[in-house]
């Protein structure tokens, strides 16, 4: 399924108050790999962020939208569904480390997720937040979203004996998981 069509003839996915979600443009690509470098500082190129740009560009299985500011045009960041086609697709919103706290995501969240109700008829969303991301968690409650538990990524088979040392090691195999209706 392609999302070509849900687009208006402008690019334009859907309009709040203050923004603009529209889909993406291959010049935004450097924006995107900003946002990866941020949040793996460790990881020397993007070639290991977590989505690759090919598959965004591609709408195979989600859909991206670029976040503008309405008033200027301004580039403010991505949010996204993932993994549509399965019962529960995952939400996800990166922001360019200026905008991150500026009410954005509470903003454009419960339209994009309204809109994305009535393409996928679904209304069914989770999303992924690292335990120690205590302002994404908060976010994810105040537009509706419910804890229903945590998750992590390690083996199925790893000792539980040290998990306690790698939680303390690698926190970002530690995530929440918010439910949205």
């Amino acid at each position: 399924m392609k999302f070509v069509d849900r687009f208006d003839a402008d690019g334009i996915f859907l309009k709040t108050t203050n923004h603009i979600l529209r889909r993406i443009v291959a010049e935004e690509k450097p924006y995107y790999e900003e946002l990866a470098r941020a949040e793996h500082p460790e990881i020397p190129c993007t070639c290991d962020a977590p989505l690759v740009w090919d598959d965004l560009m591609s709408e195979d299985d989600l859909l991206t939208c670029s976040i503008l500011q309405l008033d200027t045009g301004i580039f403010c960041g991505f949010c996204q569904l993932q993994q549509i086609f399965s019962s529960a697709p995952e939400l996800g919103i990166d922001l360019l480390p200026i905008y991150q706290h500026s009410g954005i995501a509470a903003e454009v969240l419960p339209p994009f997720l309204e809109q994305a109700k009535k393409l996928l008829q679904n209304d069914h969303f989770y999303s992924k937040i690292k335990k120690e991301n205590i302002p994404s968690q908060k976010l994810a409650e105040k537009i509706g979203g419910i804890c229903i538990g945590e998750k992590n990524l390690l083996p199925a088979d790893f000792p539980d004996s040290l998990k306690t040392i790698a939680e303390k090691e690698f926190p970002d195999f530690f995530y929440l998981e918010y439910e949205f209706h």
